[in-house]
This record gives C-alpha cells, structure tokens and sequence, in this order.
C-alpha cells in the first residue's frame, strides 16, 4: 500500500514541459473580400481592426505539452499554419498535419489565435475542439463547430451557427440569427431582429424585448425560457407536445390569451410579430 501511495504521489506531481512559438501574419483586405477561419484545437478571439485600417492581421500561439521536454519539441512541429488568398478570400488555417503513416503526437496540443478584420468583412469560422470569440463585426458571420463554444457579442450582420457539443451564447446582435445545435446550450440576449433556433437535447433560453422580431424555436428533448420584458409587443404561439407551458398570470389572465397546459396562445395585434415555441420532451417557461 505504501509504495502505491508514493507512485500515486509521484503520478500527481508529474511537471508537464510546454513548448511554443508564435506565428504573426498581416494580409491585406479590400472590400467584398471575406476571411474564412479553419482551426482545431484552438481558442479562437475575432476582433475588430480600428478605423481604417485595410488588412486582416493573425496572431497564432502555438503549443504542445507533455512530461518530456523532448517530445514536447518533437510534437509541436506537427502545427501547420497557413494563410492565403485566393480570388477575393482570405484563409486562415491552424491545423495538426502529419504525413501517412506517421504515428499521432501524444503532446496535449493546443492553439490561440487573435485574428483582426475590418468591421465590413465577413467571416467564416469553422473549429473543432476549441472555443471561439467574435465581437463588434458588422458584416454576416457564418460559424460552425464540434465541441466549440461560441461567444458572440455586438454583431451587426446577419449571424449563422451550427454547433455540435458546444454552447452558444449571443448578446446585442443586431441582424438575424439563425442557429441549430446538437447536445448544446443556447442564450440569446439583446437580438435586434428576427431570431430562429433549432435545438436537439439542449436548454434555450431567449431574451425578446422590445427591438426582437420574430422568434422561432424549435426543441427537441430540452427546455425552452422566454423572457418578456414589459410592455409585451408579441403575439404568442407556444406548444409542448409531451410537457408544461408556464405563463405569468398577467399574461394567462389577459385578454387574447388562450389554452391549456400543453398549449398556450396569445394574440395582441395583427401588425405585432410574434414567438413561436414548439418542444417535444420540453418544457416551455415564459417570464
């Protein structure tokens, strides 16, 4: 028992030896050009350039980790990095590259990328095992992930996500969203226009005040929250096939306000837009 109390002991104070090198690229930008982001295993931050300035800059940070320093160097060569531009789009690719039959790092490898763009240009970001960030882009972004999670703040475009394994939180976007999920989270907040969600095992949670446009949520096998900051300017049309709608009282003693436990809707004008919610094995809360 003793000595598997010291090999544990030793197990747990094992160092891991980190090695890496930093990449750094400016391309430039015109407009009608877009980026397209490509990466795996990488945290991922989209920021944008001041005022101005007409080029797409990258900065990658590149690393392996592992107990031997050795294998640590050895790992991190298996980063590629690669930028280039072809026709009007800029690529940005962070990937791990090995020739056939070479055997797989066992480095624990990991990347960060910092990518400014012109607040006009659209982006495309692909990433898997990772995280990404975008802030403050006006132009359309289009995001898609396996065990990434996105944070998206302050976008002015048209905002598109597919997301597998990787929570989805957005606040103050401002152009239409539409977003599908698989065994995933989803929070939108501050949305200025019309708003689609399409979940498979996952909670919803839906902000819609007074600049929301239509809102549409589709669920299957998660629950779904909308909250309503008063005044209430939507029309409502909400339906759990096998679980509960929950309403205000305000809202299920109001006039125009119909249904039952299952369903509930609620008609305030003809000109007003409106939430739909439908769930299968969900739940359906309104506050």
């Amino acid at each position: 028992m003793l000595l598997l109390l010291a090999a544990g002991g030793t197990a747990a104070q094992t160092t891991l030896q980190v090695v890496t090198k930093t990449v750094q690229k400016t391309v430039s930008w015109k407009p009608g050009y877009s980026v397209e982001i490509n990466c795996e295993k990488a945290e991922i931050d989209v920021e944008t350039a001041p005022a101005g300035q007409n080029a797409v800059s990258v900065k990658a940070e590149l690393s392996a980790r592992h107990p031997k320093l050795d294998s640590a160097r050895h790992d991190l060569d298996a980063w590629k990095f690669v930028t280039s531009t072809i026709g009007k789009k800029i690529y940005i690719r962070a990937y791990i590259g090995l020739p056939s039959g070479t055997a797989l790092p066992a480095s624990n490898l990991k990347a960060k990328l910092k990518v400014i763009v012109p607040a006009d240009c659209p982006t495309t970001l692909s990433n898997k095992f990772g995280s990404a960030r975008l802030e403050k882009i006006a132009a359309p972004v289009s995001l898609s992930g396996d065990f990434c999670a996105f944070t998206l703040l302050q976008l002015g475009g048209k905002v598109q996500v597919d997301s597998r394994y990787g929570n989805v939180d957005g606040k103050q976007l401002s152009g239409p969203v539409e977003v599908q999920t698989k065994r995933a989270d989803v929070s939108l907040a501050g949305l200025g226009s019309d708003c689609t969600v399409r979940s498979e095992y996952g909670s919803v949670q839906v902000e819609a005040a007074a600049q929301t446009g239509n809102v549409t949520v589709q669920s299957s096998k998660g629950d779904v929250t909308v909250a309503m900051p008063q005044p209430y300017r939507h029309n409502l049309d909400l339906k759990a096939d096998h679980g509960e709608v929950t309403m205000p009282l305000s809202l299920r003693l109001g006039s125009g306000t119909s249904g039952d436990q299952h369903h509930a809707s609620l008609h305030q004008g003809d000109n007003l837009p409106r939430i739909l919610v439908e769930t299968t094995l969900g739940n359906i809360i309104v506050k």
